[in-house]
């Protein structure tokens, strides 16, 4: 935030012009270089300073103000503006490109100076911007930039300055720059580290690669401002999706005269007599992004940018990649795109997008319309306002989410905006209902930006190629994890920086105080989630007093609030009245929900008596009691009723009268309704609360039906999943147990438990599929007080392994019973899963992992995983077998069926995107779900040489990922992570090559094996960058270790350190492929990660080599 202050102030000087008085003095107006076009006099001058600094036109063909493309070429470090781009004579920007790229204008700009306080060029990229946009001023047309050394830095600067003033509104003119640029070519510019060598190392380096030696003062100062440039870099990687780049390095060294401590400081060559040969660094010359070329010319630091002829090393790809980039995409091009449109959108979605708004009660009559009325709400008048945020506030239980959605859905809002802030704008609306009960995509920033950004796109699916544009070029799926939250803030301001002049984007976020940080969650330590209340608590729980509830609510404030900082943006949000949303709101107006309420109460109060209580005496005052007891609790209201319609005349008010005045505390309305109920109900509700708790997401109804029931039948202490063998369930038994779960969670839950009712908007779940949520917030924060338990007579402890077990076998009988109202198995497009019945299957391994090293009957916790596997695999060969083809195929019922029968149905995983991981038993799948006892426990099984031979073919699944893609699951679970990214527990390693296992045998599985790290450990990458940010640090950092441990253990046992491996860097047009032995590619993994020094050593040593290895400082 303090980076995006700093920036918006540099572009107001920028703007106003009150740069350092020294950039601008002596300015004249002037214009130099050739032109094939007879009309370059009558147009527009160019500002020229004689001190070489600024814009210089060198060649101008552009026919008319619009057509045509710029090229503006950057020196580095003490170059120059003609100089720096001439040899022998020739200037190859002025004297070749002009006539090999038809329409263009060339410009070269000059700049001087050192680094500026904030630790990068900010002055440099000031200067560059302004003279930029007056020398384009009245112009459109397309810009690329080519810069060579440190100018690349500059250029970096300059492009991140004018992207955050077109996001945040400020100074567009300046920040017209950046929609416009097409193109980056970067000649010799560091841009992130080099193994064991800091970026802040690699851009002294490459200073000394300058016409002239740098201070040692600027040296030290672009050595410790390391950070800074780090943080431009990955500013740059935001903002330059839609900019194609090319990375050139030189494959020669330079010659240059230094002391021979500067040489062993830099790590040069020392040739004698005080020269040194340098060279950029390869790794730190390129980075990883989809939308990234590199190129590696025959040619010293100096001659990247210069050409004495066409024939010249990089010339000839030079103005290829700069044709390419101006003629921009054909009709066909662009039509070809829709395809890629409808993946993007897909991926975006989840099938719980919209479950919390459907799930939401409309408004009971005309409860809600006060809030569009302009004598009693702000509403409309801030619908016409400039400020950016509105908060309405309110107790627990108000009617905050009902009210939100009346507004949502008022066609009157709309309209309100249309005549009022967006009437000289492109009016896009979403919503997000945030929601603490649902599953993990439901409460997070990444399900805010998902459902944002695809309610936007879904509108405007032109859109899709600015939010996502280096997606377009590269493949599907692409190889980092489309929806990290790198990527959609990325998506998120790519649209902002392009649409800044018409966009008008206007947010509803409901719940704020049920947002949770959880791409971070690892980081807090158990006690950290426990909610704490306060002894003077009256009853209500002292909501958010949990560490990690705190941090949340702290962040989603200050995130709403560096959004409001763009002038194309309003929100309105609800929450909680928290400490924490009183002070990040106080400046912006505000709606205090139960100053509004007692009146919508006593109608919705008056309305249920009517319906339900018909002539019931002094109805009116009722009612009015009621609203007044509630306190503008809207939900006490509602419960309240529930309990008393069904008194008599006689009891009603004395039982009203009654009533707790607040829901939840040891003393609240929900413990009253747990004491109503009887001793075992109250320990049926106790069991049947902590399922839901436990759960990996919210169980179905189903399956929380049969995980009620536990693993073991009473009366033969046999597993039930066997029991239903013997005993099959058919449509009307699954319907008879839908019906008595649904009875249950009214009866023994008081009703604080709901299934979902609504109907699915994903075609790929089941009728039956309906989650069990809560049915408020409060209920699932009071049900998660350990007090409350002690406190009812009827309720004992629950073991948590006791419960996991139920809820492995509540979906592995859900399984079972799968295919009774829907076949599990889909035969299009492509044989596979069912994506809710494999979403079964892996909640099923999940709870196995939690309880694989705990679980104390091993016997029948392997025989539930067994029944499990031959339950898929006979629907996987009954829907073969059932399977009628739709056109006449002779090879189907002899050849194919057959064949497919043979197959494993572990390796049909349902995939939105790329190929399922092959595997050949349900083994495969254990090792990749961590079940290191059942494996163990299987293996021991067999006779040695089957041993041997099973541990052989287990051993790729533990050293390496087997599958790139987009699970179908997660569009369904949100919170679902496959089984095919991450490392597997190190211990498989031991024991498999203790049963026989040797890599010896195949050097697929050690190529593959070591490839894998670069997932992990790829300084600078995308793929990086998206592991970081999108699985926590405690899975990445695992990863890692596990990677580790199987590379050393694999080598331990006879893998070849010298075998020659290949690997293919970026995609489509920009791939390459290198060879490079084993022993390098390891060394070039971990080199400069100090974590793994010592771990390297070791390696070196199994390898044959002297382990001596620098640790970056």
């Amino acid at each position: 935030m303090n980076r995006i202050k700093e920036t918006l102030a540099r572009i107001a000087r920028a703007a106003r012009g009150t740069r350092d008085p020294s950039t601008s003095s002596s300015l004249r107006l002037d214009r130099v270089g050739r032109s094939s076009s007879s009309t370059l006099d009558s147009r527009e001058k160019v500002l020229l300073r004689p001190d070489g600094r600024g814009p210089l036109v060198l060649f101008d063909g552009t026919p008319n103000s619009d057509e045509g493309i710029d090229i503006v070429f950057v020196h580095g470090l003490f170059g120059s503006r003609a100089g720096t781009w001439t040899k022998a004579g020739v200037c190859f920007p002025r004297d070749f490109l002009g006539q090999d790229i038809p329409g263009v204008r060339i410009i070269a700009w000059g700049w001087t100076g050192a680094i500026g306080s904030s630790g990068t060029f900010t002055d440099q990229a000031e200067s560059l911007l302004s003279d930029i946009a007056r020398v384009r001023s009245g112009t459109t047309r397309p810009i690329i930039f080519v810069s060579h050394g440190l100018g690349g830095l500059v250029v970096k600067e300059a492009l991140n300055t004018a992207a955050l003033s077109r996001i945040y509104g400020s100074h567009v003119e300046l920040g017209n720059v950046y929609p416009r640029t097409i193109g980056c070519v970067f000649l010799g510019t560091p841009h992130v580290r080099s193994g064991k060598r800091p970026l802040g190392e690699c851009i002294a380096l490459t200073a000394l690669l300058s016409p002239s030696m740098p201070t040692p003062q600027l040296l030290r100062a672009l050595k410790d401002n390391e950070k800074a440039f780090e943080n431009q870099h990955s500013t740059f990687l935001m903002i330059s999706r839609d900019i194609r780049v090319v990375c050139v390095r030189e494959k020669l060294p330079s010659t240059i005269t230094a002391s021979a401590e500067l040489a062993r400081d830099i790590g040069g060559m020392e040739l004698g007599r005080g020269t040194i040969q340098l060279m950029l660094p390869r790794d730190c010359a390129a980075y990883e992004s989809f939308n990234v070329g590199r190129i590696d010319v025959l040619v010293t630091h100096q001659d990247l940018a210069k050409a004495k002829s066409r024939d010249d090393p990089g010339y000839a790809q030079m103005v290829a990649y700069l044709t390419k980039a101006a003629m921009g995409p054909t009709a066909a091009e662009i039509e070809a795109r829709e395809p890629r449109n409808q993946e993007i959108l897909n991926a975006l979605y989840f099938d719980t997008m919209t479950e919390r708004e459907s799930r939401i009660d409309r408004a009971y009559g005309e409860t809600c319309d006060w809030v569009l009325t302009p004598s009693l709400s702000y509403l409309p008048k801030f619908f016409k306002s400039d400020e950016p945020v509105l908060w309405i506030s309110g107790n627990a239980g108000s009617g905050k989410s009902t009210l939100m959605k009346h507004i949502w859905r008022s066609e009157k809002v709309k309209q309100q905006l249309f005549e009022g802030w967006a009437s000289e704008g492109d009016l896009h609306m979403a919503c997000f209902f945030m929601f603490e009960g649902g599953n993990r995509i439901q409460k997070s920033y990444e399900g805010f930006l998902r459902s944002v950004l695809y309610q936007i796109l879904s509108a405007r699916r032109d859109l899709i190629r600015i939010a996502f544009a280096s997606f377009f070029d590269a493949p599907w799926p692409p190889p980092v994890l489309f929806t990290s939250i790198s990527n959609l803030n990325q998506a998120f301001y790519s649209i902002f920086a392009h649409m800044s002049d018409t966009l008008r984007l206007f947010v509803f976020i409901d719940g704020l105080d049920e947002y949770r940080i959880m791409e971070r969650k690892d980081h807090y330590e158990p006690r950290e989630f426990d909610v704490t209340y306060d002894d003077k608590d009256t009853g209500d729980e002292t909501w958010g007093q949990s560490k990690w509830a705190m941090d949340s609510h702290a962040e989603i404030a200050k995130l709403v609030g560096s959004m409001a900082n763009k002038d194309n943006i309003k929100f309105v949000v609800t929450s909680r009245e928290l400490p924490v949303f009183e002070e990040a709101f106080a400046e912006f107006p505000r709606i205090k929900l139960q100053e509004h309420t007692e009146r919508s109460i006593t109608q919705y109060v008056a309305g249920r008596l009517e319906d339900e209580a018909p002539g019931l005496p002094d109805s009116k005052n009722l009612c009015r009691e009621v609203a007044q007891k509630s306190r503008g609790d809207i939900l006490w209201a509602r419960l309240a009723i529930d309990m008393v319609v069904g008194c008599s005349l006689r009891t009603l008010r004395s039982t009203l009268d009654s009533l707790p005045t607040h829901l939840g505390g040891p003393d609240g309305l929900y413990m009253r309704m747990m004491e109503n109920l009887s001793m075992e109900e109250q320990q049926s509700a106790s069991r049947i609360f902590h399922l839901v708790l436990r759960a990996q997401q919210p169980p179905s109804l189903i399956t929380l039906a049969f995980a009620e029931e536990g693993h073991l039948h009473p009366a033969s202490s046999e597993l039930r999943i066997a029991h239903d063998n013997e005993h099959p369930y058919n449509n009307v038994s699954v319907q008879k147990l839908s019906d008595q779960m649904q009875r249950r969670l009214y009866t023994c839950c008081a009703g604080l438990l709901v299934a979902e009712t609504g109907p699915s908007t994903n075609s790929n779940t089941v009728e039956t599929g309906q989650r069990v949520v809560f049915v408020h917030q409060t209920a699932k924060e009071w049900v998660r007080r350990a007090d409350i338990w002690q406190r009812l007579p009827g309720c004992t402890p629950h073991d948590d392994v006791e419960l996991d077990f139920s809820l492995l076998s509540g979906c592995a009988r859900h399984m079972k019973a799968f295919g009774v109202l829907r076949p599990p198995i889909l035969a299009w497009p492509t044989w596979r899963f069912r994506p809710d019945a494999w979403l079964l299957i892996s909640n099923a391994l999940r709870y196995a992992e939690r309880i694989d090293g705990k679980v104390s009957d091993l016997e029948k916790y392997c025989q539930l995983l067994d029944e499990m596997d031959s339950t898929c695999q006979q629907a996987w060969v009954a829907a073969l077998k059932n399977h009628k083809p739709l056109h006449e195929d002779p090879d189907w019922y002899d050849i194919r069926l057959p064949n497919f029968c043979k197959k494993h149905w572990a390796s049909y995983e349902p995939m939105d995107a790329g190929k399922p991981p092959k595997r050949k038993d349900f083994l495969a799948l254990a090792i990749q779900a961590n079940l290191v006892r059942y494996t163990a426990t299987k293996l021991a099984k067999l006779d040695t040489e089957a041993k041997r031979k099973k541990a052989q073919e287990l051993l790729p699944y533990v050293v390496s990922p087997k599958a790139d893609g987009f699970s179908a699951c997660a569009g369904l679970g949100g919170d679902y992570w496959d089984f095919h990214h991450d490392m597997p527990d190190s211990r498989f390693l031991d024991m498999l090559f203790e049963a026989g296992a040797t890599p010896r045998d195949d050097d697929k599985m050690w190529s593959r094996a070591l490839k894998a790290g670069r997932h992990y450990f790829s300084r600078g990458s995308v793929t990086m960058t998206h592991l970081l940010e999108t699985s926590s640090s405690t899975r990445l950092m695992e990863n890692r270790e596990r990677w580790v441990a199987a590379i050393k253990a694999l080598l331990q046992h006879g893998a070849d350190p010298h075998t020659d491996i290949q690997v293919t860097t970026g995609s489509g047009e920009n791939q390459s492929t290198t060879t490079i032995a084993a022993v390098d590619l390891i060394r070039e993994t971990l080199e400069g990660e100090p974590e793994y020094a010592f771990e390297l050593i070791e390696m070196e040593m199994l390898m044959g080599r002297r382990g001596s290895v620098g640790i970056a400082r």
